[in-house]
């Protein structure tokens, strides 16, 4: 019997939307693998995106802040040093007239070479040191500005590695107040269970003080770690010059116009 191609061509096409529907039903029946976090409903995960544009921001506030600025009036301060050395040498020149008030009335024959004297002397003085000393001055300040520009480049990556750090340690705070608001809620509910039993008489006096004993415990390292998180917002916020919830969390821009014009019936 030959083979019928197109019949078979029918059949894997009659068959392809089951085998997808039963691979799709399997792949969502079995669990996890490890180390996987599989997605939430309802709950949305920052991208490094966001976080990239979070860190960004911060540098650019951070530099646009007085510290950084002040280096930059440095420069200035030093770029009109250079300037000033640079024209110092024409302080030092002297420039000097005079007038000649003496006529000299001479008959000239013909053949003889007649005199002409000047009516008007000019002289100019230059002090020879300043021609051995003002190239080092310029010098000088020449690479005073340039030691100027090199240290607000270290100033810039100072700052843009401290605003990096502070957030860092920002967030690892806040993951770990969760996890330590997480694990709180445990030892509540232990805690409280305890207590009931303790009066219902079925515990002892040093499982029930145990029990309290752990629940202080973990809420003195909420505290110390929100604390810590506190301490570091503050720096930051220092840094950049406005507030750090405002950065991560900007308000969204109205579309709608300021003016509305009245509608006539």
């Amino acid at each position: 019997m030959p083979f019928n191609t197109n019949l078979m061509n029918r059949f894997l096409l009659s068959t392809l939307p089951c085998v997808l529907y039963a691979s799709s039903v399997l792949a969502q029946s079995q669990p996890a693998k490890p180390g996987v976090i599989p997605p939430v409903a309802g709950k949305t995960f920052s991208s490094p995106v966001n976080d990239t544009a979070i860190e960004n921001r911060l540098v650019a506030l951070a530099l646009d802040g007085p510290e950084y600025d002040g280096s930059t009036h440095l420069n200035k301060i030093n770029e009109l040093e250079l300037k000033k050395a640079k024209a110092t040498w024409l302080n030092l020149l002297s420039l000097s007239t005079q007038l000649n008030d003496q006529s000299f009335k001479t008959q000239t024959q013909v053949g003889q070479v007649a005199y002409v004297y000047p009516k008007y002397f000019f002289g100019i003085t230059i002090p020879l040191g300043i021609i051995f000393s003002q190239g080092g001055t310029v010098k000088t300040a020449r690479e005073t500005l340039a030691l100027a520009q090199d240290q607000q480049k270290v100033l810039a990556r100072q700052i843009r590695a401290n605003v990096l750090t502070k957030y860092k340690q920002f967030k690892l705070d806040e993951d770990l107040i969760e996890m330590e608001s997480e694990l709180i809620n445990d030892v509540l509910a232990i805690s409280s269970q305890a207590e009931d039993n303790f009066k219902n008489g079925t515990i002892t006096v040093d499982v029930y003080i145990g029990a309290q004993r752990t629940k202080n415990e973990e809420m003195v390292k909420l505290k110390n770690l929100q604390l810590l998180r506190d301490l570091v917002q503050i720096d930051l916020e220092r840094m950049i010059g406005t507030s750090l919830d405002e950065v991560i969390h900007p308000r969204p821009v109205s579309t709608e116009p300021l003016y509305k014009p009245a509608v006539k019936n």
